[in-house]
Protein backbone atom coordinates (compact mmCIF):
# COMPACT_ATOMS: atom_id res chain seq x y z
CA UNK A 1 0.00 0.00 0.00
CA UNK A 2 1.47 3.23 -0.94
CA UNK A 3 1.76 5.93 1.42
CA UNK A 4 -1.19 8.67 0.23
CA UNK A 5 -3.86 5.26 0.49
CA UNK A 6 -1.95 4.79 3.62
CA UNK A 7 -2.67 8.11 4.79
CA UNK A 8 -6.37 7.94 3.79
CA UNK A 9 -7.08 4.91 5.10
CA UNK A 10 -5.86 6.07 8.36
CA UNK A 11 -7.84 9.10 8.06
CA UNK A 12 -11.20 6.91 7.33
CA UNK A 13 -10.34 5.01 10.38
CA UNK A 14 -10.24 7.44 12.87
CA UNK A 15 -13.42 9.33 10.86
CA UNK A 16 -15.22 5.93 11.51
CA UNK A 17 -14.06 5.73 14.90
CA UNK A 18 -15.21 9.13 16.33
CA UNK A 19 -12.15 8.78 18.82
CA UNK A 20 -8.83 8.06 19.73
CA UNK A 21 -7.48 5.03 18.17
CA UNK A 22 -4.13 2.67 18.94
CA UNK A 23 -1.40 2.40 16.94
CA UNK A 24 -1.71 -1.54 17.07
CA UNK A 25 -5.31 -1.22 16.25
CA UNK A 26 -4.88 0.79 13.04
CA UNK A 27 -2.07 -1.78 11.94
CA UNK A 28 -4.42 -4.51 12.32
CA UNK A 29 -7.38 -3.08 10.50
CA UNK A 30 -4.72 -1.77 7.72
CA UNK A 31 -2.78 -5.53 7.54
CA UNK A 32 0.73 -5.84 6.10
CA UNK A 33 1.66 -2.94 8.06
CA UNK A 34 3.77 -2.33 11.01
CA UNK A 35 3.36 -0.22 13.90
CA UNK A 36 6.89 1.73 13.60
CA UNK A 37 5.22 2.90 9.77
CA UNK A 38 1.76 3.88 11.27
CA UNK A 39 3.51 6.24 13.45
CA UNK A 40 5.70 7.41 11.04
CA UNK A 41 2.80 8.46 9.14
CA UNK A 42 0.64 9.72 12.15
CA UNK A 43 3.69 11.96 13.07
CA UNK A 44 3.74 13.39 8.75
CA UNK A 45 -0.14 13.86 9.15
CA UNK A 46 -0.20 15.64 12.63
CA UNK A 47 2.12 18.09 11.21
CA UNK A 48 -0.23 18.72 8.74
CA UNK A 49 -2.89 19.16 11.00
CA UNK A 50 -4.60 16.58 9.49
CA UNK A 51 -4.88 14.19 13.19
CA UNK A 52 -4.07 15.00 16.46
CA UNK A 53 -1.27 12.84 18.47
CA UNK A 54 -2.02 10.71 21.54
CA UNK A 55 -0.57 8.63 23.70
CA UNK A 56 0.04 5.39 22.06
CA UNK A 57 -2.42 6.10 18.82
CA UNK A 58 -4.59 8.98 16.83
CA UNK A 59 -7.51 10.89 16.42
CA UNK A 60 -9.08 13.34 14.31
CA UNK A 61 -9.33 17.36 15.12
CA UNK A 62 -12.05 19.19 16.09
CA UNK A 63 -12.14 20.29 12.32
CA UNK A 64 -10.71 18.03 9.88
CA UNK A 65 -9.07 20.00 7.15
CA UNK A 66 -10.17 17.28 4.48
CA UNK A 67 -13.73 18.69 4.72
CA UNK A 68 -13.89 19.81 0.69
CA UNK A 69 -15.94 23.02 2.18
CA UNK A 70 -13.81 24.13 5.03
CA UNK A 71 -14.08 27.10 6.88
CA UNK A 72 -12.84 30.39 6.43
CA UNK A 73 -10.70 31.69 8.81
CA UNK A 74 -13.10 33.97 10.47
CA UNK A 75 -15.84 31.06 10.71
CA UNK A 76 -12.56 29.20 12.37
CA UNK A 77 -12.52 32.04 15.15
CA UNK A 78 -16.09 31.43 15.46
CA UNK A 79 -15.49 27.65 16.39
CA UNK A 80 -15.33 28.34 20.10
CA UNK A 81 -18.11 30.79 19.88
CA UNK A 82 -22.23 30.47 20.77
CA UNK A 83 -22.52 33.63 22.58
CA UNK A 84 -24.70 36.07 20.48
CA UNK A 85 -26.69 33.59 18.37
CA UNK A 86 -30.27 34.13 17.72
CA UNK A 87 -30.77 30.51 17.36
CA UNK A 88 -29.90 26.94 17.82
CA UNK A 89 -29.45 23.59 16.89
CA UNK A 90 -28.62 21.04 19.46
CA UNK A 91 -27.62 17.55 19.16
CA UNK A 92 -28.71 15.08 21.63
CA UNK A 93 -25.81 15.42 24.17
CA UNK A 94 -26.10 13.32 27.26
CA UNK A 95 -24.98 14.33 30.96
CA UNK A 96 -24.94 17.32 32.63
CA UNK A 97 -23.64 19.30 29.54
CA UNK A 98 -26.78 18.96 27.93
CA UNK A 99 -29.16 20.67 30.44
CA UNK A 100 -26.78 23.49 30.22
CA UNK A 101 -26.72 23.98 26.44
CA UNK A 102 -30.60 23.27 26.77
CA UNK A 103 -30.46 26.02 29.57
CA UNK A 104 -29.33 28.34 27.20
CA UNK A 105 -31.65 28.45 24.68
CA UNK A 106 -34.05 28.75 27.30
CA UNK A 107 -32.57 31.41 29.20
CA UNK A 108 -32.38 33.41 26.07
CA UNK A 109 -35.75 32.63 24.59
CA UNK A 110 -34.05 31.85 21.51
CA UNK A 111 -35.55 29.09 19.34
CA UNK A 112 -34.16 25.68 19.57
CA UNK A 113 -34.13 22.74 17.41
CA UNK A 114 -33.65 19.30 18.86
CA UNK A 115 -31.67 17.37 16.28
CA UNK A 116 -31.75 14.09 16.25
CA UNK A 117 -33.47 13.15 19.36
CA UNK A 118 -36.10 14.99 21.52
CA UNK A 119 -34.94 17.32 24.36
CA UNK A 120 -36.85 19.40 26.66
CA UNK A 121 -37.89 22.80 25.05
CA UNK A 122 -36.82 21.86 21.37
CA UNK A 123 -38.67 21.55 18.53
CA UNK A 124 -38.00 17.76 17.46
CA UNK A 125 -35.73 17.98 14.15
CA UNK A 126 -34.83 14.50 12.77
CA UNK A 127 -36.56 11.30 11.20
CA UNK A 128 -39.01 8.66 12.54
CA UNK A 129 -36.29 6.67 13.94
CA UNK A 130 -38.85 3.85 14.72
CA UNK A 131 -40.67 3.82 11.46
CA UNK A 132 -37.02 4.21 9.90
CA UNK A 133 -35.94 1.18 11.74
CA UNK A 134 -39.17 -1.03 10.59
CA UNK A 135 -39.00 0.12 6.92
CA UNK A 136 -35.60 -1.18 6.82
CA UNK A 137 -36.08 -4.26 8.96
CA UNK A 138 -39.17 -5.19 6.62
CA UNK A 139 -36.83 -4.89 3.52
CA UNK A 140 -34.26 -7.06 5.57
CA UNK A 141 -36.80 -9.40 6.34
CA UNK A 142 -37.52 -10.00 2.61
CA UNK A 143 -34.50 -10.04 1.53
CA UNK A 144 -33.80 -12.88 3.86
CA UNK A 145 -36.39 -14.49 3.18
CA UNK A 146 -35.46 -17.99 0.93
CA UNK A 147 -31.69 -16.99 1.73
CA UNK A 148 -31.86 -18.71 5.11
CA UNK A 149 -34.29 -20.43 7.16
CA UNK A 150 -33.55 -19.10 10.57
CA UNK A 151 -32.55 -15.64 10.94
CA UNK A 152 -29.73 -15.48 14.10
CA UNK A 153 -29.59 -11.42 13.79
CA UNK A 154 -27.05 -9.76 15.56
CA UNK A 155 -28.56 -6.05 16.73
CA UNK A 156 -25.86 -3.61 17.35
CA UNK A 157 -27.70 -0.73 19.75
CA UNK A 158 -26.48 2.29 21.63
CA UNK A 159 -28.89 2.14 24.65
CA UNK A 160 -28.41 5.53 25.99
CA UNK A 161 -30.16 7.61 23.29
CA UNK A 162 -34.10 7.40 22.75
CA UNK A 163 -33.78 7.38 19.06
CA UNK A 164 -31.05 4.76 18.38
CA UNK A 165 -33.39 2.69 20.42
CA UNK A 166 -36.49 3.48 18.68
CA UNK A 167 -34.32 2.45 15.70
CA UNK A 168 -33.30 -1.00 16.62
CA UNK A 169 -36.58 -1.60 17.96
CA UNK A 170 -38.13 -0.97 14.91
CA UNK A 171 -35.61 -3.07 12.81
CA UNK A 172 -36.54 -6.62 14.81
CA UNK A 173 -40.28 -5.52 14.75
CA UNK A 174 -40.15 -4.67 10.73
CA UNK A 175 -37.99 -7.88 10.61
CA UNK A 176 -40.18 -10.00 12.14
CA UNK A 177 -43.20 -9.01 10.08
CA UNK A 178 -41.86 -10.00 6.96
CA UNK A 179 -39.49 -12.90 7.45
CA UNK A 180 -40.76 -16.42 6.93
CA UNK A 181 -39.21 -18.19 9.73
CA UNK A 182 -37.77 -18.69 12.75
CA UNK A 183 -35.91 -15.47 13.93
CA UNK A 184 -33.40 -15.25 17.11
CA UNK A 185 -32.13 -11.90 17.88
CA UNK A 186 -28.96 -11.19 20.11
CA UNK A 187 -28.83 -7.12 21.30
CA UNK A 188 -25.60 -5.74 22.09
CA UNK A 189 -24.52 -1.98 22.93
CA UNK A 190 -22.04 -0.72 21.15
CA UNK A 191 -22.43 2.67 22.75
CA UNK A 192 -21.94 5.26 19.80
CA UNK A 193 -18.14 4.13 19.85
CA UNK A 194 -16.39 1.90 16.51
CA UNK A 195 -14.10 0.31 18.99
CA UNK A 196 -16.45 -0.57 21.73
CA UNK A 197 -19.23 -1.73 18.68
CA UNK A 198 -16.14 -4.29 17.17
CA UNK A 199 -15.44 -5.73 20.88
CA UNK A 200 -18.53 -6.32 21.44
CA UNK A 201 -19.29 -7.63 18.05
CA UNK A 202 -16.41 -10.17 18.09
CA UNK A 203 -17.87 -11.29 21.34
CA UNK A 204 -21.06 -11.96 20.04
CA UNK A 205 -19.16 -14.00 16.97
CA UNK A 206 -17.08 -15.69 19.46
CA UNK A 207 -20.72 -16.77 21.27
CA UNK A 208 -22.51 -17.63 18.38
CA UNK A 209 -20.83 -18.03 15.50
CA UNK A 210 -23.68 -18.99 13.23
CA UNK A 211 -24.92 -15.38 13.59
CA UNK A 212 -25.97 -14.48 10.23
CA UNK A 213 -27.91 -11.06 10.04
CA UNK A 214 -26.01 -7.69 11.00
CA UNK A 215 -28.14 -4.84 11.89
CA UNK A 216 -26.17 -1.25 13.60
CA UNK A 217 -28.13 1.61 14.62
CA UNK A 218 -25.56 3.94 12.64
CA UNK A 219 -22.70 3.81 10.03
CA UNK A 220 -20.18 2.71 12.67
CA UNK A 221 -22.14 -0.05 14.57
CA UNK A 222 -22.54 -1.89 11.69
CA UNK A 223 -19.03 -0.95 9.80
CA UNK A 224 -17.93 -2.72 13.05
CA UNK A 225 -19.50 -5.55 13.40
CA UNK A 226 -18.95 -6.25 9.54
CA UNK A 227 -15.52 -6.01 10.47
CA UNK A 228 -16.23 -8.36 13.55
CA UNK A 229 -17.90 -10.88 11.18
CA UNK A 230 -14.35 -10.84 8.60
CA UNK A 231 -11.98 -11.44 11.73
CA UNK A 232 -14.10 -14.14 12.89
CA UNK A 233 -14.30 -15.45 9.50
CA UNK A 234 -18.08 -15.52 9.27
CA UNK A 235 -18.66 -15.11 5.56
CA UNK A 236 -22.14 -15.73 5.06
CA UNK A 237 -23.66 -12.95 6.81
CA UNK A 238 -25.71 -10.03 5.72
CA UNK A 239 -25.45 -6.77 7.13
CA UNK A 240 -28.17 -3.90 6.95
CA UNK A 241 -27.76 -0.27 8.92
CA UNK A 242 -30.06 2.55 9.73
CA UNK A 243 -28.24 6.05 8.61
CA UNK A 244 -26.25 6.50 5.77
CA UNK A 245 -23.54 9.73 6.99
CA UNK A 246 -21.48 9.11 3.99
CA UNK A 247 -17.71 8.09 3.52
CA UNK A 248 -16.87 4.51 4.43
CA UNK A 249 -20.86 3.18 4.53
CA UNK A 250 -21.78 4.12 0.54
CA UNK A 251 -18.08 2.62 -0.17
CA UNK A 252 -19.34 -0.72 1.64
CA UNK A 253 -22.89 -0.58 -0.16
CA UNK A 254 -21.38 0.06 -3.71
CA UNK A 255 -19.14 -2.56 -3.22
CA UNK A 256 -21.47 -5.15 -3.01
CA UNK A 257 -20.50 -7.30 -0.20
CA UNK A 258 -21.68 -7.74 3.30
CA UNK A 259 -23.99 -4.38 3.36
CA UNK A 260 -27.24 -5.08 1.72
CA UNK A 261 -29.16 -1.97 2.57
CA UNK A 262 -29.03 1.27 4.57
CA UNK A 263 -31.83 3.43 5.42
CA UNK A 264 -30.53 6.43 4.60
CA UNK A 265 -31.68 9.75 7.09
CA UNK A 266 -29.99 12.38 4.72
CA UNK A 267 -27.86 14.60 6.68
CA UNK A 268 -27.43 17.56 4.30
CA UNK A 269 -31.73 17.54 4.17
CA UNK A 270 -31.43 17.68 8.06
CA UNK A 271 -29.29 20.70 7.97
CA UNK A 272 -31.28 22.50 5.24
CA UNK A 273 -34.35 22.03 7.03
CA UNK A 274 -33.12 23.26 10.58
CA UNK A 275 -31.88 26.26 8.70
CA UNK A 276 -34.84 27.24 6.92
CA UNK A 277 -36.90 26.39 9.98
CA UNK A 278 -35.22 28.80 12.09
CA UNK A 279 -34.54 31.51 9.57
CA UNK A 280 -38.64 31.44 9.25
CA UNK A 281 -38.99 31.92 12.89
CA UNK A 282 -36.54 34.96 13.22
CA UNK A 283 -38.50 36.50 10.51
CA UNK A 284 -41.27 36.68 12.84
CA UNK A 285 -43.20 32.61 12.12
CA UNK A 286 -44.38 30.42 14.15
CA UNK A 287 -41.93 27.67 15.16
CA UNK A 288 -43.66 23.93 14.08
CA UNK A 289 -44.38 21.29 16.46
CA UNK A 290 -41.87 18.58 15.42
CA UNK A 291 -40.54 18.81 11.68
CA UNK A 292 -40.19 15.28 10.47
CA UNK A 293 -37.11 14.77 7.74
CA UNK A 294 -36.99 11.64 5.07
CA UNK A 295 -36.12 8.69 5.34
CA UNK A 296 -35.25 6.14 2.08
CA UNK A 297 -34.08 2.45 2.50
CA UNK A 298 -31.05 2.45 -0.38
CA UNK A 299 -29.69 -0.61 -1.57
CA UNK A 300 -26.63 -1.24 -4.18
CA UNK A 301 -28.62 -0.10 -6.97
CA UNK A 302 -30.64 2.54 -5.81
CA UNK A 303 -27.86 4.45 -4.32
CA UNK A 304 -26.69 6.46 -7.27
CA UNK A 305 -30.20 7.27 -7.49
CA UNK A 306 -29.07 9.34 -4.11
CA UNK A 307 -25.37 9.67 -3.65
CA UNK A 308 -22.75 10.02 -6.38
CA UNK A 309 -19.19 9.77 -5.77
CA UNK A 310 -16.41 12.01 -6.87
CA UNK A 311 -12.69 13.05 -5.83
CA UNK A 312 -14.44 14.88 -3.07
CA UNK A 313 -16.37 11.81 -1.62
CA UNK A 314 -19.93 11.26 -1.89
CA UNK A 315 -22.59 13.90 -2.18
CA UNK A 316 -25.65 13.97 -2.35
CA UNK A 317 -26.94 13.92 -5.95
CA UNK A 318 -28.89 17.04 -6.88
CA UNK A 319 -31.73 16.05 -8.46
CA UNK A 320 -32.23 13.88 -5.25
CA UNK A 321 -31.83 17.47 -2.91
CA UNK A 322 -34.25 18.87 -5.54
CA UNK A 323 -36.72 15.78 -5.21
CA UNK A 324 -36.84 15.85 -1.75
CA UNK A 325 -37.13 19.18 -0.42
CA UNK A 326 -39.86 19.80 -3.06
CA UNK A 327 -41.61 16.93 -1.58
CA UNK A 328 -41.62 18.63 1.86
CA UNK A 329 -43.64 21.06 3.68
CA UNK A 330 -40.93 24.18 3.65
CA UNK A 331 -41.42 27.11 5.68
CA UNK A 332 -41.98 30.15 4.22
CA UNK A 333 -39.04 32.98 4.10
CA UNK A 334 -37.16 35.79 2.77
CA UNK A 335 -33.28 36.44 2.45
CA UNK A 336 -32.37 38.35 5.57
CA UNK A 337 -31.36 41.92 5.38
CA UNK A 338 -29.45 44.15 7.50
CA UNK A 339 -27.06 43.38 10.34
CA UNK A 340 -26.80 39.46 10.06
CA UNK A 341 -28.11 37.16 12.69
CA UNK A 342 -26.68 34.03 13.78
CA UNK A 343 -27.69 30.43 14.04
CA UNK A 344 -25.49 28.63 16.37
CA UNK A 345 -24.41 24.40 15.63
CA UNK A 346 -23.10 22.73 18.10
CA UNK A 347 -22.29 18.95 16.37
CA UNK A 348 -22.08 16.20 19.26
CA UNK A 349 -19.17 14.65 16.81
CA UNK A 350 -17.55 17.52 14.33
CA UNK A 351 -15.10 15.02 12.65
CA UNK A 352 -18.11 12.58 11.94
CA UNK A 353 -19.39 12.23 8.02
CA UNK A 354 -23.01 13.17 9.90
CA UNK A 355 -22.09 16.37 10.98
CA UNK A 356 -19.86 17.55 8.90
CA UNK A 357 -22.06 16.94 6.25
CA UNK A 358 -25.14 18.66 8.14
CA UNK A 359 -22.67 21.70 8.87
CA UNK A 360 -21.64 22.33 5.16
CA UNK A 361 -25.24 22.15 4.22
CA UNK A 362 -26.15 23.94 6.93
CA UNK A 363 -23.18 27.02 6.23
CA UNK A 364 -24.30 26.84 2.33
CA UNK A 365 -27.80 27.67 3.23
CA UNK A 366 -27.31 30.13 5.98
CA UNK A 367 -25.06 31.88 3.29
CA UNK A 368 -27.73 31.98 1.01
CA UNK A 369 -30.46 33.23 3.38
CA UNK A 370 -28.20 35.78 4.93
CA UNK A 371 -27.54 34.89 8.03
CA UNK A 372 -24.38 33.94 10.19
CA UNK A 373 -23.48 30.23 11.04
CA UNK A 374 -21.87 29.76 14.43
CA UNK A 375 -20.13 26.57 15.08
CA UNK A 376 -18.84 24.93 18.36
CA UNK A 377 -17.79 21.95 19.81
CA UNK A 378 -20.27 21.28 22.62
CA UNK A 379 -17.50 21.60 25.70
CA UNK A 380 -16.88 25.56 24.31
CA UNK A 381 -21.11 25.97 24.77
CA UNK A 382 -21.05 24.53 27.65
CA UNK A 383 -18.03 26.09 29.41
CA UNK A 384 -19.31 29.48 27.97
CA UNK A 385 -22.73 29.06 29.59
CA UNK A 386 -21.97 27.82 32.93
CA UNK A 387 -19.62 30.61 33.16
CA UNK A 388 -22.68 33.51 32.48
CA UNK A 389 -24.67 30.89 35.13
CA UNK A 390 -22.35 31.59 37.88
CA UNK A 391 -22.06 35.35 37.25
CA UNK A 392 -26.00 35.32 37.67
CA UNK A 393 -24.83 32.81 40.99
CA UNK A 394 -22.73 35.54 42.63
CA UNK A 395 -25.35 38.27 41.15
CA UNK A 396 -27.56 36.03 43.68
CA UNK A 397 -25.38 36.10 46.48
CA UNK A 398 -24.71 39.51 46.20
CA UNK A 399 -28.40 40.69 46.56
CA UNK A 400 -28.19 38.95 50.40
CA UNK A 401 -25.37 40.79 51.33
CA UNK A 402 -26.54 44.01 53.56
CA UNK A 403 -25.27 47.03 54.41
CA UNK A 404 -23.41 46.89 57.80
CA UNK A 405 -23.07 43.10 57.43
CA UNK A 406 -19.78 41.16 58.39
CA UNK A 407 -19.81 38.07 55.64
CA UNK A 408 -16.31 35.62 55.19
CA UNK A 409 -15.84 34.64 51.87
CA UNK A 410 -13.86 31.27 50.53
CA UNK A 411 -11.92 30.75 47.93
CA UNK A 412 -12.96 29.50 44.62
CA UNK A 413 -14.38 30.59 41.04
CA UNK A 414 -17.80 31.08 42.32
CA UNK A 415 -15.89 33.39 45.46
CA UNK A 416 -14.00 35.60 42.95
CA UNK A 417 -17.39 36.30 40.80
CA UNK A 418 -19.04 37.54 44.67
CA UNK A 419 -16.16 39.76 45.01
CA UNK A 420 -16.25 41.04 41.50
CA UNK A 421 -19.90 41.74 42.25
CA UNK A 422 -19.36 44.00 45.77
CA UNK A 423 -16.44 46.06 44.68
CA UNK A 424 -18.75 49.07 44.35
CA UNK A 425 -20.74 48.45 47.59
CA UNK A 426 -20.11 50.30 51.01
CA UNK A 427 -20.10 49.80 54.70
CA UNK A 428 -19.08 46.16 54.42
CA UNK A 429 -16.62 44.14 56.29
CA UNK A 430 -14.95 40.92 54.06
CA UNK A 431 -13.47 38.36 55.86
CA UNK A 432 -11.63 35.78 53.64
CA UNK A 433 -8.86 33.64 53.12
CA UNK A 434 -8.49 33.45 49.20
CA UNK A 435 -5.77 36.22 47.78
CA UNK A 436 -7.73 36.66 44.60
CA UNK A 437 -10.90 38.38 46.09
CA UNK A 438 -7.86 40.33 48.71
CA UNK A 439 -6.57 41.39 45.51
CA UNK A 440 -9.96 42.19 43.86
CA UNK A 441 -11.19 44.35 46.80
CA UNK A 442 -8.28 45.98 48.41
CA UNK A 443 -8.35 49.56 48.54
CA UNK A 444 -11.84 49.79 47.89
CA UNK A 445 -13.60 52.53 49.52
CA UNK A 446 -16.32 51.74 51.94
CA UNK A 447 -15.17 47.94 52.57
CA UNK A 448 -13.17 47.21 55.00
CA UNK A 449 -10.97 43.74 54.18
CA UNK A 450 -9.57 41.17 56.87
CA UNK A 451 -7.10 38.48 55.64
CA UNK A 452 -7.03 35.62 57.86
CA UNK A 453 -3.79 33.93 58.88
CA UNK A 454 -2.73 30.45 57.50
CA UNK A 455 -0.38 28.74 55.50
CA UNK A 456 -0.34 29.74 51.47
CA UNK A 457 -1.80 27.08 49.18
CA UNK A 458 -0.24 28.24 46.05
CA UNK A 459 -2.30 25.96 43.74
CA UNK A 460 -5.64 27.55 45.42
CA UNK A 461 -4.08 30.92 46.02
CA UNK A 462 -5.67 30.86 49.39
CA UNK A 463 -4.76 30.67 53.36
CA UNK A 464 -5.26 27.56 55.28
CA UNK A 465 -4.18 25.40 58.15
CA UNK A 466 -4.84 25.23 61.69
CA UNK A 467 -3.91 29.34 62.25
CA UNK A 468 -6.76 30.30 60.02
CA UNK A 469 -9.26 29.81 62.94
CA UNK A 470 -7.82 31.73 65.34
CA UNK A 471 -9.30 34.88 64.42
CA UNK A 472 -12.94 33.18 64.54
CA UNK A 473 -12.15 32.81 68.60
CA UNK A 474 -13.24 36.21 68.95
CA UNK A 475 -14.97 37.29 65.73
CA UNK A 476 -18.90 36.02 65.13
CA UNK A 477 -20.09 36.83 61.10
CA UNK A 478 -23.26 37.38 60.15
CA UNK A 479 -22.94 35.34 56.36
CA UNK A 480 -20.50 33.02 55.24
CA UNK A 481 -20.80 32.83 51.08
CA UNK A 482 -19.17 29.46 50.17
CA UNK A 483 -17.39 28.24 46.86
CA UNK A 484 -17.97 24.23 46.98
CA UNK A 485 -17.01 21.52 45.18
CA UNK A 486 -20.20 19.40 45.67
CA UNK A 487 -23.41 19.28 47.54
CA UNK A 488 -25.73 16.20 48.06
CA UNK A 489 -28.71 15.58 49.89
CA UNK A 490 -26.50 12.94 51.77
CA UNK A 491 -23.16 14.25 52.00
CA UNK A 492 -23.89 17.98 52.33
CA UNK A 493 -21.33 20.35 50.87
CA UNK A 494 -17.99 18.87 49.93
CA UNK A 495 -14.28 20.13 48.88
CA UNK A 496 -11.57 17.99 46.73
CA UNK A 497 -9.14 18.95 49.02
CA UNK A 498 -9.03 18.09 52.57
CA UNK A 499 -7.16 21.75 53.51
CA UNK A 500 -9.56 23.68 51.81
CA UNK A 501 -12.59 21.54 53.49
CA UNK A 502 -11.31 22.37 56.90
CA UNK A 503 -10.90 25.99 56.28
CA UNK A 504 -14.54 26.44 54.86
CA UNK A 505 -16.01 24.26 57.91
CA UNK A 506 -14.00 26.83 60.30
CA UNK A 507 -16.23 29.57 58.21
CA UNK A 508 -19.27 27.71 58.69
CA UNK A 509 -18.70 27.45 62.60
CA UNK A 510 -17.73 31.25 62.64
CA UNK A 511 -20.90 32.79 60.99
CA UNK A 512 -24.96 32.65 61.81
CA UNK A 513 -25.56 31.81 58.10
CA UNK A 514 -24.01 29.86 55.40
CA UNK A 515 -24.93 30.47 52.17
CA UNK A 516 -23.33 27.68 49.57
CA UNK A 517 -22.99 28.82 45.64
CA UNK A 518 -23.20 25.86 43.20
CA UNK A 519 -24.19 25.41 39.64
CA UNK A 520 -26.17 22.71 38.70
CA UNK A 521 -22.59 21.11 37.58
CA UNK A 522 -21.72 20.44 41.48
CA UNK A 523 -25.18 19.53 42.44
CA UNK A 524 -25.69 16.05 43.51
CA UNK A 525 -22.10 15.97 43.32
CA UNK A 526 -20.26 14.24 46.31
CA UNK A 527 -16.49 15.52 46.42
CA UNK A 528 -13.80 13.89 48.75
CA UNK A 529 -13.82 15.75 51.54
CA UNK A 530 -17.08 16.72 53.66
CA UNK A 531 -17.48 20.31 54.73
CA UNK A 532 -20.81 20.73 56.22
CA UNK A 533 -24.11 18.17 56.42
CA UNK A 534 -27.17 19.55 54.55
CA UNK A 535 -28.84 20.55 57.88
CA UNK A 536 -25.85 23.62 58.84
CA UNK A 537 -26.94 25.28 55.05
CA UNK A 538 -29.41 27.61 54.81
CA UNK A 539 -29.64 28.98 51.57
CA UNK A 540 -28.75 27.37 48.25
CA UNK A 541 -28.22 29.40 45.35
CA UNK A 542 -28.13 27.31 42.28
CA UNK A 543 -29.75 27.29 38.38
CA UNK A 544 -32.85 25.69 37.05
CA UNK A 545 -30.62 22.68 35.39
CA UNK A 546 -30.06 21.03 38.84
CA UNK A 547 -32.30 18.23 39.69
CA UNK A 548 -35.65 18.49 41.04
CA UNK A 549 -35.57 15.64 43.69
CA UNK A 550 -31.98 17.27 44.48
CA UNK A 551 -33.47 20.61 45.20
CA UNK A 552 -36.35 19.04 47.23
CA UNK A 553 -34.13 17.13 49.12
CA UNK A 554 -32.65 20.11 50.26
CA UNK A 555 -35.83 22.08 50.84
CA UNK A 556 -36.84 19.37 53.20
CA UNK A 557 -33.75 20.15 55.22
CA UNK A 558 -34.92 23.87 55.82
CA UNK A 559 -32.45 24.44 53.37
CA UNK A 560 -33.94 27.92 51.27
CA UNK A 561 -33.39 27.30 47.06
CA UNK A 562 -32.86 30.05 44.60
CA UNK A 563 -32.40 29.53 40.93
CA UNK A 564 -30.30 32.36 39.62
CA UNK A 565 -31.52 31.95 36.27
CA UNK A 566 -35.04 32.51 37.14
CA UNK A 567 -34.53 35.30 39.76
CA UNK A 568 -35.59 38.88 38.68
CA UNK A 569 -32.78 40.82 38.45
CA UNK A 570 -34.95 44.05 40.03
CA UNK A 571 -35.91 41.95 42.80
CA UNK A 572 -36.25 43.51 46.13
CA UNK A 573 -33.61 44.01 48.60
CA UNK A 574 -32.50 41.17 51.26
CA UNK A 575 -34.30 40.39 53.47
CA UNK A 576 -34.20 41.69 57.00
CA UNK A 577 -34.83 38.83 59.56
CA UNK A 578 -32.56 36.40 60.34
CA UNK A 579 -33.52 32.75 60.74
CA UNK A 580 -32.96 30.61 63.69
CA UNK A 581 -29.01 29.90 64.08
CA UNK A 582 -28.72 25.99 63.24
CA UNK A 583 -25.11 25.96 64.82
CA UNK A 584 -24.31 25.89 68.36
CA UNK A 585 -21.60 28.85 68.97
Amino acid sequence: MIKSQREQRILDILAQAGEEVSVLEIAQRLGRVSGVTIRRDIVRLAEEGRVERTHGGALLPTTSPQDAEAPTPRENALQDEIEGVDAIVLPPIGGRGADTLRMLAKRRRIPFLAESSPQEGGVYLGPDNFTAGRELGRAAGRMMTGAVAEARVLLVSLETLPNTRARCDGFIKGFGETFRGLVRPWRVDGQGSFRIALRASLDAFAAYPDINVIFGVNDHSVLAAIEASDRAGVAEVSAFSVGGEGGALFDALASRGKLKATCALFPEIVGIRAVETLASALHGSAMPDEIRTPHVVVTPDTLDRYYRKSGAGWGLAPEAEASILGAAERPAFVRSVGPRRAIGFVPHYPAHDWYRNMARAMRERAEALGFELKIAAPQSGIAREIAAIRRLIAKSAARLVRDGDTILINSGILSTLLADELMGRTGITIVTNAVDVMERLSGRPGLKLIMTSGEYQLKDRCLVGPSLGALFETMRVDRAFLSVDGISPHFGASATDERLALAAKRFVDASREVVVMADHSLVGVEASHRIVALGAIDDLITDSASLPADRLAFASMGTRITLADEEPEEMAAPRTHRPADRRKA
